[in-house]
């Protein structure tokens, strides 16, 4: 599945909004599609109408602004057909457009379908982290329909990230031939995720005596309850979103191989909250590597993020008088530098402390003045405090010296 379009009617502070989403990869484009703008302009209500649409569940808060008049319509691509979900009306408390069932029998059901299985996966990331224990005191086998329902509540969990590792390294000791090639199949993918989300570390095994999973980082051995928030928030999420793909990839009698290319949509929601800069400006690479055929729409407060990848489409949403608007400016931010995009009218964040950034706006003021003696005394200054950064601006200066 993936969505193609979608149009807001009195949701959130929208009174209108339009987002075509990136869905397909091309050579110069990715399947990505960032939303980002101030608090309170509507970011998170994008993602939460979409939710509500294709679930039909109810969400932790009501995101229609007239119950009399809203409307959610989603253009999509469901089993290689277009179908435009629309909904606007609630049942029961419930957003639900008249086609929802065709979505919500995979999401809220999972898999009780008989043979009708989709191929495809649908996941939600929120900001929020599992506080439940690592621990477990037995591998339970993975019952594939549960892991595949509510996945638009984001109910990550410590026990079922410590169960599906454990549970595929004792698969891949097997003594059944299949049973040990999908072990070890994903075992490796399981490896080299956490490989990826670990600064100075790697997977070395899973400690049979106790169950756990052993990471070896800055020289010495750790397990995952040790790990910083955010290498746990990578690591959780990407391997459990290889889990749902193991489940669907079962109940469809699929080889393993083929689990990565698995299709589907993933939502993600303030997605930089617990990583480091570097984490974030790396994070959707990872996800690209990890998960090839994956439609990937998120919000975002990171400049890091929105410089991360070429080719995404970059929204911004924008308070106006009575309500907030969206834009679609993919042509101002794509392939911009971190610190421009910081100072772009969607961050407004100077890279300087209050001081320099005064001096450079008084600068700019004079030169638009004509008061070239007053910006050049300016720019003296601006050399003196931080001379390394601010040297080109007396260029012209040692060039005259030159000459003479």
């Amino acid at each position: 599945m993936y969505i193609k379009r979608l149009f807001l009617k009195n949701i959130g502070p929208f009174k209108e909004a339009e987002l075509q989403f990136a869905w397909k990869a091309t050579e110069d484009k990715q399947p990505v599609t960032v939303i980002t703008g101030v608090n309170g302009a509507g970011k998170s209500v994008i993602i939460d109408a979409i939710r509500a649409a294709l679930s039909g569940q109810p969400l932790e808060r009501n995101i229609v602004a007239d119950i009399s008049n809203f409307k959610i319509e989603i253009d999509s691509c469901i089993n290689g057909a277009d179908v435009q979900l629309v909904s606007q009306e609630l049942m029961g408390g419930h957003i639900r457009s008249a086609d929802y069932k065709r979505v919500a029998q995979y999401l809220q059901r999972g898999y009780q379908m008989g043979d009708d299985i989709q191929p495809w996966i649908i996941d939600y990331w929120s900001s929020r982290t599992a506080t439940d224990s690592f621990t477990i005191h037995a591998i339970t086998g993975i019952q594939h329909e549960e892991v595949l329902k509510d996945v638009m509540l984001d109910r990550k969990s410590n026990l079922q990230l410590t169960n599906f590792i454990c549970h595929v390294d004792y698969l891949r000791s097997s003594d059944v031939p299949e049973e040990k090639t999908t072990g070890t199949y994903l075992y490796e993918q399981i490896k080299h995720a956490i490989n990826l989300c670990v600064d100075n570390g790697q997977f070395k095994y899973v400690r049979r005596t106790d169950l756990q999973p052993v990471i070896e980082q800055n020289g010495r051995e750790v397990t995952l309850d040790k790990l910083s928030s955010g290498n746990i928030f990578l690591i959780e999420h990407i391997v459990l979103l290889l889990c749902k793909m193991y489940s669907v990839t079962t109940l469809r009698n699929a080889p393993i191989a083929q689990l990565q290319k698995t299709p589907g949509l993933l939502l993600i929601d303030e997605i930089e909250t617990h990583l480091h800069p570097k984490w974030q400006k790396a994070i959707l690479s990872i996800l690209r590597k990890m998960f090839p055929q994956m439609q990937i729409i998120l919000t975002t407060h990171s400049p890091f993020i929105v410089s991360s990848l070429p080719g995404m489409r970059i929204y911004t949403c924008k308070p106006q008088p009575g309500c907030s608007q969206v834009f679609d400016e993919t042509d101002v931010y794509d392939n911009l530098p971190v610190d421009e995009v910081l100072m772009s009218d969607a961050f407004n964040v100077q890279p300087f402390n209050e001081r320099i950034t005064q001096l450079q706006q008084d600068r700019k003021k004079a030169i638009e003045a004509n008061e070239l003696g007053k910006a050049q005394d300016i720019a003296k200054e601006l050399s003196r405090i931080n001379p390394e950064y601010f040297a080109y601006l007396d260029i012209e200066d040692k060039l005259k010296g030159l000459e003479q």
